[in-house]
């Protein structure tokens, strides 16, 4: 659309904002006649009861997350944490029609002997998780397979605050924050020594800092220019998150959350499919200039990050960032007649 233009990146060509619309096909009259009746008729009808059932697993969230306030053992909350949060979340994914989820762990390295096995990735507490950003579907996924930590990034400084599950769900609806609260600012480091320490899970970094569409990757926060927030004992893991989609996708960029929440549980199923790096080829800490050593040639962390999710994403860079997507919002909503709220 001519009057988005100014958010076409002009490298790629690509416009990374604006939501997925499926490629326009020639059907038979029948095929029209059943489209019609699926989207207007069964899927309505569909995504209520899965409304409805979502909302239970809100209740039974809010219910299990009150028993554990009353655990004082550490180690015995983290469990119940992760076990119940990470369920209800599956089952999250299963009612909005994510009954399969394609995920696996690949390597990039060319010349790999055949038959050779890729070794499983081990995520532990205070690790990185290092992905690109989608859809409100990539935190319920993370936190079905990780309960992780969730933090949000400060677009000048690189410094981050923690914040919750259910912050991370509503932050793609939102304007993105162009600076964070300078008391709520903390190192990446900080919070990922936290997280080790109180075994609280991996902590999930969206270096865009702001959901695409899925059709190319925005411009990365430099996360690990600054010396505090590199943390040696960390591991970094890479992962790509994409939502393969015939009609209406899971991608989630603008516009109201919940009519397309509402959407989305009117398809019969959604597909998502993750890649995770494997471990040995994942960018390292410890190579960095300030931890490497005397005989080694340093490590360029930010620079490694973005090569690795081109590589394991398959997308193209474009150069607009997460403020390039936070004046696009404002556009976008005064363009929308009635428009009032994302939610």
């Amino acid at each position: 659309m001519e009057k988005y233009s100014k958010w076409r990146d002009s490298g790629t060509g690509i416009q990374p904002f604006l939501q997925p619309v499926p490629a326009r096909t020639q059907q038979t009259a029948f095929k029209s006649v059943l489209g019609a009746v699926k989207s207007y008729i069964v899927g309505p009808v569909v995504s209520v009861m899965r409304l409805a059932s979502l909302a239970l697993t809100v209740v039974a969230d809010t219910i299990t997350n009150t028993i554990g306030v009353l655990l004082v053992v550490p180690s015995i909350k983290r469990k119940y944490s992760q076990c119940t949060r990470s369920v209800l979340a599956r089952l999250a994914l299963f009612i909005m029609g994510f009954y399969s989820i394609d995920a696996k762990t690949v390597g990039l390295q060319r010349g790999r002997r055949s038959g050779l096995k890729v070794r499983k990735v081990e995520v532990k507490s205070g690790d990185l998780i290092i992905a690109n950003h989608v859809s409100y579907i990539d935190v319920l996924w993370l936190v079905a397979k990780y309960n992780p930590v969730f933090v949000e990034i400060d677009n000048a400084s690189s410094m981050v605050q923690r914040i919750s599950m259910w912050t991370a769900l509503r932050a793609p609806a939102l304007q993105t924050p162009a600076l964070l609260q300078a008391s709520n600012a903390r190192t990446l480091k900080s919070v990922t020594e936290e997280a080790r320490l109180n075994k609280l899970g991996p902590v999930v970094v969206f270096p865009e800092n702001a959901t695409s569409n899925g059709r190319a990757l925005l411009r990365l926060l430099p996360m690990f220019e600054e010396p505090e927030n590199l943390d040696e004992k960390s591991q970094i893991h890479v992962m790509a998150l994409k939502y393969p989609a015939q009609s209406f996708s899971p991608a989630y960029s603008v516009g109201s959350q919940f009519w397309h929440l509402f959407v989305l549980c009117c398809q019969v199923y959604n597909s998502l499919v993750v890649r995770i790096l494997e471990q040995d080829e994942c960018p390292k800490v410890k190579e960095s200039a300030l931890f490497c050593d005397a005989d080694m040639d340093p490590v360029n962390l930010d620079e490694a990050v973005r090569e690795k999710l081109l590589q394991l994403s398959r997308l193209r860079m474009t150069k607009l960032s997460a403020m390039d997507k936070r004046d696009f919002l404002v556009f976008y909503n005064k363009r929308k007649t009635g428009y009032r709220s994302n939610i």
